[in-house]
């Protein structure tokens, strides 16, 4: 660990304005060189990049905004990586990226071959850990300091000191003496205001938390066996180096608690009242969150999953006394800010704890309400166990709204939601639906929220729901298109390319393709299981990871089949790989991974013996 100093001068930077400040190739020994106004003149300039740059390509802005001096002081105080410094939440490290040489990265910021939007530990030996969840750093922290017998630093923050699992770390490295430096990142918030008891709340509001408030926070780390150092104001270079210079001299556990402005720097940030623009789309343009009361007026055709999630919660908790909503602090994202405004004493935000969440659904369920959990699907796998022996055990009226289900995009391998499916299938009495439209989502929360026992799954993808509504849409399988060479099963985004495929089939090679659209994945719909059986081919269409979804059930079905002399046509799978996937575009990964119109078409003309394909053995996969 260095103490910082030195002068401007020194650094390498290119002198003058903000502007011409050069951030490529940038080392946390250039930064240590700086002088105070060398600082301020860096952070300006790393503000003025990520406000381009961001809403350029989107990815998490309000967060990194308010980390930029944090970041920048961190980096002066400490020796990364000698010191590794872990990003608790991995969104808020992109200032940390700068500062570590990869400025240039962000040309291509979360493309397929570009740049990732969390820490990555093939990018640089600065990063640590990959996460885009939370709550795990003090464990991480605490693991790398009893392996190297040196000091950790864990950034923890927006949020994330709700999390069940960061205060259990935190206990341990109390109890154990262990020399880790928790830097508690205080901004008020998660996406939305933080639901904690340890916040001072936002800076920027006129009521913050005042003397009392900061002595609970300090008696709380203080009882757990650290040193506390704090409130410090996380945006005064002179007081946050002094504050973690202190912190890198003590001995045993340190809480340096540090108070930042989310979205500090840009006024569309500061006034964003919602989540002070946690997340852009890119191209300049917020997410959309819709005003309150606005979405639920939009034509069906024309919604989002969110809107209809958001609009039809709303009708069921007007004619249902017994509906909740539980969120584990994602309102916006989900769809869930006019629930709010209209039902506050049934909407629960949690904070970041899937867990408790889903706990306090089984509570209130078994009181007789009728709970509705809406959350990521990378999310949901934190919280499996608590599924499996809370709820489905006790056989609870459970409704689980997943979002992001598939291939999710510029976030990465933490953020694709292709395990959930996987994990949920075996669990007794759960069952487990896949709408393409604004209707059934809308038609099956209701049927979900009207169950009397066991919970339910309802899952989309990152994509627009299907416009279109077909007759029977309240069944569990729809025939979408009736031939006899070709059965292709799909569910969900799939059922597009499914579709495609089909078309592009019957034009080139006039093959006759019968297509299912598989509403309800558990239980398996044996039905379609038996009509695909009447084919010469059968293929599966799934963004999950292979051997998760319809493909096995398909398998099981004609393993029967063949016991009882029926029909076993060639079958085929077209899913995921079992691998942790990249970063990039939603289309561009699944193309590159062998999800396609192109791969459908390609592995039917293998099993048919059609085209290029020919000689590919039939039956196989």
């Amino acid at each position: 660990m260095a103490a910082p100093g030195g002068k401007g001068n020194d650094s390498g930077l290119v002198a003058g304005s903000d502007n011409e400040i050069d951030l490529t190739g940038l080392t946390p020994e250039a930064v240590r060189a700086l002088d105070t106004e060398g600082c301020e003149r860096l952070a300006a300039r790393i503000r003025s990049f990520l406000i381009t740059e961001v809403n350029r390509t989107g990815g998490h802005l309000g967060g990194n905004l308010g980390v930029v001096e944090l970041t920048i002081a961190l980096h002066r105080v400490f020796r990364s990586p000698d010191d590794p410094i872990i990003f608790d939440i991995g969104h808020q490290a992109y200032t940390h990226k700068i500062l570590t040489g990869r400025a240039a990265g962000f040309a291509d910021f979360r493309q397929r071959t570009g740049m990732s939007g969390f820490p990555s530990r093939e990018e640089s030996p600065h990063d640590t850990m990959e996460n885009s969840h939370s709550s795990t750093g003090p464990a991480w922290g605490l693991g790398i300091t009893l392996a190297r017998g040196t000091r950790s630093v864990v950034v923890i923050g927006d949020g994330a000191l709700t999390g069940g699992v960061a205060y259990e770390a935190i206990n341990a490295i109390g109890v154990r003496r262990q020399p880790v430096v928790i830097v508690y990142n205080d901004n008020g918030r998660s996406y939305a205001r933080t639901m904690s008891r340890l916040t001072l709340g936002e800076p920027c509001d006129a009521e913050t938390g005042g003397p009392d408030d900061q002595r609970n926070v300090e008696l709380f780390f203080t009882a757990l066996g650290f040193s506390y150092i704090g409130a410090v104001d996380g945006h005064d270079f002179g007081k946050l180096e002094a504050a973690l210079a202190d912190a890198a001299g003590t001995d045993g556990p340190v809480v340096v608690h540090v108070r930042t402005q989310k979205g500090l720097g840009w006024s569309e940030a500061e006034n964003d009242d919602v989540m002070r623009l946690h997340q852009v789309g890119g191209t300049g343009g917020a997410a959309a969150v819709p005003a309150a009361g606005d979405a639920a007026r939009l034509p069906l055709g024309s919604r989002s999953w969110g809107d209809v999630l958001g609009g039809t919660l709303c009708e069921l908790a007007e004619q249902d006394p017994r509906v909740h909503v539980i969120t584990a602090a994602m309102p916006d994202s989900l769809g869930l800010l006019e629930f709010q405004r209209r039902f506050p004493e049934r909407y629960h935000d949690v904070g970041i704890c899937e867990q408790l969440a889903v706990g306090l659904a089984a509570g209130l369920a078994s009181q007789g309400c009728r709970p509705v959990f809406p959350v990521f699907a990378t999310f949901l796998t934190r919280a499996i166990d608590q599924v499996v022996n809370d709820v489905a055990l006790h056989g609870l009226p459970v409704t689980f709204v997943v979002d992001r289900g598939g291939v999710t995009g510029g976030d990465g391998a933490s953020s694709h939601g292709i395990y959930d499916v996987g994990l949920l299938r075996t669990v007794p009495g759960l069952e487990i639906y896949a709408p393409t439209s604004g209707a059934q989502l809308s038609d099956l929360l209701r049927s979900a929220v009207a169950r009397d026992s066991g919970p339910t799954v309802v899952r989309y993808a990152k994509w627009k729901p299907l416009e279109d509504e077909p007759d029977g849409a309240r069944t569990s399988a729809l025939l979408r298109r009736r031939g006899s060479d070709l059965c292709l099963l799909a569910h969900g985004a799939m059922v597009q390319t499914a579709m495609s495929a089909a078309s592009v089939l019957e034009c080139e090679h006039g093959v006759s393709s019968t297509v299912w659209e598989v509403v309800r994945l558990r239980p398996a719909v044996t039905e379609v299981f038996a009509d695909a059986t009447g084919h010469r081919a059968v293929i599966t269409v799934e963004d999950l990871m292979a051997g998760t979804g319809l493909y096995a059930d398909l398998l099981t079905h004609l393993a029967d089949a063949r016991n009882t002399g029926g029909g076993t046509p060639a079958t085929a799978e077209i899913a995921l790989p079992p691998a942790f996937l990249p970063i990039g575009p939603r289309d561009e990964v699944l193309v590159e991974f062998g999800v396609s119109t192109a791969a459908v078409v390609e592995r039917a003309e293998g099993l048919l013996g059609l085209g290029a394909m020919a000689g590919a053995a039939p039956g196989t996969s």
